[in-house]
């Protein structure tokens, strides 16, 4: 009798909290949802500390949302269990612990959080947060991709096409690529058309592994999507690779290779690209080349290479002053093929 009269009050507590809350009442909530919570009620827990992460009503503190989550949690809300794992993964109001992360994580992949599924996967997938484990990434991902995760449908489409941990099946990879693409999942979108030839998807394919968007940074992929688009005359991708190769990125430092590249972009008018043969050329301290590209990029709208026109002026005679404009000249004129 006892137990059905607290269980009656702390339900009386949450469904005032309820209110409270979408009256916009914060204050009121809290209080009611802390009545309830310490009752026992999981539902008031998880949102309490949700009100706490997130700063509803007050200040925001992790450390009080933390102790309501993992109440919470403990009594099996799927959805706190998860919040936990990101708790413990970024030390949000508890000192960090990966290895608690990954036991609540698995928990609410467990109980069906969709989230927590696609983030197990993408991790053991990379093998960056956990050990590499192509099969339980496949497992994970598979879950996430059945209840509709683009991000899930995406990593196996690579999966498949890449054939890690799994047989090599361009058909499945094609499938899944579509399902997240028909979500409007960009990186499968871009994979999509990338595939079949598209030069500018291929191109934001090279973007995407280059600087690890969506996807683990990988400069010999990026190098690989950039080499197709560059091949196809696409020069933003051609600009990339004289980049790629300047800095040594993934590959051996070549400047000549760099600005091999360069001039293929540069060549086409493009003015990001003569803007960093300019640069190249200065670091080699030759400074006509590097104002003559300087001025050719200043003249199609790059602000910062004209900018740089007055540096590098600084260090050059009036002949080679001169002499750069010249250049620069005579280079337009016979629209880039007398650059050198």
């Amino acid at each position: 009798m006892v137990f059905l009269q607290q269980s009656t009050l702390a339900f009386a507590d949450f469904n005032k909290g309820a209110s409270a809350y979408q009256s916009g009442d914060f204050a009121t909530a809290a209080k009611e949802w802390e009545l309830s919570a310490n009752e026992g009620n999981s539902r008031a827990q998880y949102l309490l500390g949700l009100m706490y992460f997130h700063g509803k009503g007050g200040t925001r503190d992790y450390k009080a949302a933390f102790k309501w989550l993992e109440m919470a949690a403990n009594q099996g809300v799927a959805r706190a269990q998860f919040n936990v794992g990101n708790s413990y993964e970024k030390g949000l109001g508890i000192p960090q612990d990966l290895e608690a992360a990954h036991k609540w994580y698995e928990a609410a992949a467990s109980n069906g959080i969709v989230a927590a599924q696609s983030l197990l996967g993408v991790a053991y997938y990379e093998g960056i947060k956990f050990k590499q484990d192509y099969k339980t990434a496949f497992k994970w991902l598979k879950l996430a991709a059945d209840q509709g995760s683009d991000q899930a449908q995406f990593m196996l489409g690579l999966m498949y096409y890449e054939g890690k941990g799994i047989n090599q099946d361009y058909k499945l990879a094609f499938g899944f690529f579509n399902q997240a693409a028909e979500q409007g999942y960009a990186p499968a979108q871009f994979s999509l058309i990338a595939k079949q030839g598209d030069a500018e998807s291929q191109f934001k394919m090279g973007l995407m592994y280059d600087n690890g968007f969506n996807v683990k940074q990988d400069y010999s992929t990026a190098i690989k999507w950039y080499r197709l688009a560059a091949d196809k005359g696409y020069a933003p991708a051609q600009n990339n690779l004289g980049s790629i190769h300047r800095k040594g990125s993934g590959v051996t430092q070549d400047h000549l290779a760099a600005i091999k590249w360069y001039r293929q972009a540069a060549n086409q008018g493009f003015s990001e690209a003569q803007y960093n043969l300019g640069s190249l050329y200065k670091s080699h301290e030759d400074y006509v080349s590097a104002h003559m590209w300087w001025n050719i990029a200043a003249s199609k709208g790059h602000i910062d290479a004209g900018l740089n026109l007055d540096v590098v002026e600084k260090r050059m005679t009036p002949e080679d002053v001169l002499n750069a404009q010249r250049f620069a000249r005579i280079c337009l004129a016979k629209d880039y093929k007398y650059c050198n």
